[in-house]
């Protein structure tokens, strides 16, 4: 992935759930305001499929047990694609490029 903007990063994440959802019964469009458990139905335990799946999509690691425990702590309902996408940008790291 070459960019780090919105955009590209929420096409990549787009590519994550669209592979994951085969193994979930959602098929309705994803938007930013799709709910990981009030709309794709996920488990706790799809959850953290997620945060692996993200990581090894983007070939990092990130932070995202502590991400889940902040949302449990401010007791949020859900976490929505847009919340998700977020916290992606800010804790992803640019790909440096190798030397030509």
């Amino acid at each position: 992935m070459p960019k780090l903007d919105r955009s590209a990063v929420h096409a990549e994440l787009l590519k994550v759930l669209t592979n994951l959802r085969e193994d979930w019964d959602f098929s309705d469009e994803i938007t930013e305001k799709t709910g990981l458990f009030s709309d794709m139905q996920f488990e706790s335990i799809d959850a953290v499929a997620l945060g692996s799946a993200i990581e090894e999509h983007f070939n990092q690691s990130l932070p995202f047990a502590e991400f889940l425990a902040k949302a449990y702590e401010r007791q949020a309902n859900d976490i929505t694609i847009g919340e998700l996408l977020d916290f992606i940008l800010l804790h992803l790291r640019p790909v440096q490029e190798s030397p030509n």
